[in-house]
């Protein structure tokens, strides 16, 4: 299940991951940073993993390539929340794939997360 947060922040996308993202998921937080990003170009991103337990079969996993694919140039900066060590190595890797800002955050830095992604 996913949860959209940072509602009310027309420069940055909320998306909290919360337990195994099934591909119905993964579609709908598609089409939300499709909308998104159609109203405004090079917003900010942060994508809370705190919660998250992977991904509820292959054709997820797949889904969520797709999305990381199609917009690994999109967003001005991407802000990862969560508690995990592997996330910060994660993180750097993906930086190597992508023109965006990427930067890992622990849980208790919740709002220096979006503060960040927002370029402040």
């Amino acid at each position: 299940m996913y949860t959209e947060t940072l509602k009310d922040n027309d420069d940055v996308i909320g998306i909290a991951c919360d337990g195994k993202l099934t591909e119905r998921d993964m579609k709908c937080i598609h089409a939300l940073l499709h909308g998104r990003l159609a109203e405004s170009e090079r917003l900010g991103l942060v994508v809370d993993l705190t919660n998250f337990d992977g991904y509820a079969g292959l054709f997820a996993a797949l889904e969520d390539f797709r999305m990381d694919t199609s917009h690994r140039n999109d967003f001005s900066r991407i802000a990862v929340i969560g508690d995990e060590a592997w996330m910060d190595w994660g993180t750097k890797l993906a930086s190597t794939l992508t023109r965006s800002e990427i930067r890992w955050f622990s849980a208790r830095e919740h709002e220096n997360a979006g503060n960040w992604a927002r370029g402040e």
